[in-house]
């Protein structure tokens, strides 16, 4: 039975490199979030500053700020709430370089792709992000960088359970009041 040889389930995939800086970080946000099952959202607001004109779906981008918390003239999307995590997965460039951790929620199967930022100069260009309905960023700071080896354990914690460090990059949400802004403007503004 099976020819006498074994295979690896990971054959031909990319692994993490050992060597590449974040790779500990994300190996220990992974573990946690295995260990946790719950990954804290931060809340989603939404600006959109356009100028007074008709504009079209490929500029609008431009004006649309995402943050976590209100601005003066913010709109609502998401409320900060901890997602239920079906499972997650590593996704790593051929090179090995790590580019995120991707998030299975556990009811609805979005996939949310986590990128950690370094917490000191980056000149490397970070990896491109996996094409995902939501993406977010987890900025990581000097603190985590000593708590990595000083109390991995609660650093986990800290990083699964709580929003702060984390941005919106992009959501569904987020595309859906694009479109109705440019709806809007654009019925405005008919030519």
């Amino acid at each position: 039975m099976g020819g006498g040889h074994l295979s690896r389930p990971d054959f031909g995939m990319p692994q993490p490199d050992p060597a590449h800086p974040l790779t500990e970080f994300y190996l220990l946000l992974q573990h946690g979030l295995d260990r946790e099952g719950v990954f804290a959202l931060p809340a989603l607001w939404a600006d959109f500053q356009a100028p007074a004109r008709r504009i079209y779906a490929d500029e609008a981008e431009a004006f649309l700020t995402l943050r976590e918390t209100p601005g003066a003239a913010s709109t609502p999307l998401l409320a900060p709430r901890t997602l239920q995590l079906l499972y997650s997965s590593l996704h790593v460039l051929p090179d090995g370089t790590p580019a995120a951790l991707l998030l299975t929620e556990e009811c609805t199967r979005t996939v949310y792709a986590v990128q950690l930022l370094p917490p000191f100069v980056w000149e490397d260009p970070l990896p491109p992000l996996p094409d995902c309905a939501a993406a977010l960023t987890l900025t990581l700071t000097l603190r985590d960088v000593e708590a990595i080896d000083a109390d991995p354990h609660a650093l986990e914690q800290r990083l699964c359970r709580e929003p702060g460090g984390k941005h919106w990059l992009a959501h569904p949400k987020a595309e859906a009041f694009l479109a109705g802004r440019i709806a809007l403007l654009q019925r405005l503004y008919k030519r």
